[in-house]
């Protein structure tokens, strides 16, 4: 806890906290949670499973294996996907170009217009450091755009 305390404010004081509030704002809620993690939960103008889909299609295009009980559309998911791409720059791929450009036009597609929303409503919603890794999210996201 103390180091995730020196990378964030408003830390809860234990672990159990943390995944307290994680669960109250990620998780639990019906319809959907109070912060939905699911790029397709912020789009109403384009049908769920077609963002699932083109999701799924950069991750094969790119060799990413996915875990089948894993949403395509989740946040975490979606990193995992950047890590990737950051790791095969790392390994010397030598289609360097053509990885950078799938990272930008990845950002662009799926992320660039979502996380600024996710993060204010975590910050609405109390979300202590939640918002704050969201809002460190997000400017790296438009920094990178």
């Amino acid at each position: 806890m103390r180091r995730f305390a020196e990378l964030c404010e408003n830390v809860p004081g234990t672990l159990q906290e943390l995944r307290s509030l994680y669960i109250d704002l990620f998780e639990a809620g019906l319809p959907q949670p109070r912060c939905p993690l699911l790029e397709s939960a912020w789009l109403l103008n384009r049908p769920a499973g077609d963002v699932v889909l083109e999701n799924k299609l950069f991750y094969r295009n790119f060799g990413l294996e996915i875990h089948s009980q894993a949403a395509p559309d989740h946040l975490l998911t979606q990193l995992e996907f950047l890590a990737w791409l950051d790791h095969c720059l790392a390994a010397g791929n030598p289609d360097a170009a053509s990885l950078e450009r799938a990272r930008a036009e990845f950002l662009q597609r799926h992320l660039a217009h979502w996380i600024r929303p996710l993060a204010n409503l975590a910050r609405n919603a109390d979300g202590a450091c939640y918002a704050d890794l969201l809002d460190a999210l997000s400017l790296e996201i438009e920094s990178a755009g």
